[in-house]
């Protein structure tokens, strides 16, 4: 009998312990960017060149304040909550626009499963990208399919097993209208190994009309404690002859002041599928520790976009740099 009351005692204890006030967090990350391109547009009706000198703008870049928490339901389930709203700080325009935003529940032995507005799974398994605010393509790897945030969405993360963890998701997105303008279900499943130095993983996504396939490999090592390399490749069909193919190595240096060193390069082919189009984008920057919460950053880049669709021909050439201040709490 007084096991018994022990054990009610503590499973009272630890429903109470996670029944904690909301979390309030948040970013605010300005840059800002300096961007100097050339355009050469040809076509049947002749060719035109558009040169873009020295423009200039203030970005906000994903900043956001959200609140998350859980609730515990039972000695070993909690239920998860998260209101999450992007900010931009450079204008009046678009404010509080949904996030990730989600209901759900965890389980110690059964993982967990989230439903709301929710990021594609894809975007855990992308080991390579550290480039950091707005300049040229942003801080996205440059695919035509990239984690796009999913409506009306379900997602189920596994416990970890021996350093390995499963995912799957369902939605309805927005972003690729079927031939009827419906929404398209979207289907993706994945996993990934995180051991020590090493992360790894996988996912394929595909939409029920067959009209999207994308297969993603991403991985990074630490080669050293200071140095760490990454890698991804993506493949999408989207429904035309050719698949798009992209490429992406990227390495970062920690120093012994509190600068941190990165370079990324990404390549794309046949971008978009349905274009005779290639991509080539090259990074470095830095970012500096300067607290906890604040970091401050600097960049340049480079990018190179090649498209032919068989009538208009255009060759984009820009160079950019910017810099900024990155706040978290």
């Amino acid at each position: 009998m007084k096991k018994l009351l022990l054990a009610t005692a503590i499973a009272a204890l630890s429903v109470s312990a996670a029944n904690a006030a909301p979390t309030v967090y948040g970013k605010a990350f300005l840059t800002l960017d300096l961007v100097e391109a050339d355009v050469d547009v040809s076509g049947p009706g002749g060719s035109v060149s558009i040169n873009e000198d020295e423009r200039t703008s203030l970005n906000s870049n994903a900043s956001r304040i959200g609140l998350k928490g859980s609730e515990g339901l039972t000695a070993n389930t909690d239920l998860l909550y998260q209101l999450e709203y992007g900010i931009d700080v450079d204008n009046n325009k678009d404010q509080f626009y949904s996030r990730d935003t989600y209901l759900g529940l965890q389980n110690a032995q059964y993982g967990k499963v989230l439903a709301g507005r929710l990021t594609a799974i894809d975007d855990y398994v992308n080991f390579a990208n550290v480039t950091q605010g707005g300049v040229l393509g942003d801080d996205a790897v440059l695919a035509s399919y990239d984690a796009p945030r999913l409506n009306n969405s379900f997602a189920y993360f596994s416990p970890s097993y021996n350093n390995m963890q499963f995912m799957a998701m369902y939605g309805m997105d927005e972003l690729t209208p079927d031939a009827d303008g419906r929404d398209v279900e979207v289907f993706a499943l994945g996993g990934k190994y995180s051991m020590g130095p090493m992360n790894v993983g996988a996912t394929y996504t595909q939409d029920a009309g067959d009209e999207l396939k994308a297969i993603r490999v991403s991985g990074n090592y630490a080669i050293s404690p200071v140095v760490t390399l990454g890698a991804l490749y993506q493949n999408t069909d989207s429904g035309s002859d050719d698949n798009e193919n992209a490429f992406t190595l990227s390495g970062e240096m920690k120093t012994a002041t509190p600068w941190t060193a990165y370079a990324q390069a990404d390549v794309v082919s046949n971008v978009d599928g349905d274009k005779d189009g290639d991509a080539l984008r090259g990074v470095v920057g830095g970012k500096y520790a300067i607290n906890a919460a604040t970091t401050g950053h600097v960049y340049g880049a480079y990018l190179n976009e090649e498209y032919d669709d068989g009538t208009n021909k255009e060759d984009y050439d820009g160079f950019g740099i910017g810099g900024g201040i990155e706040y978290k709490f």
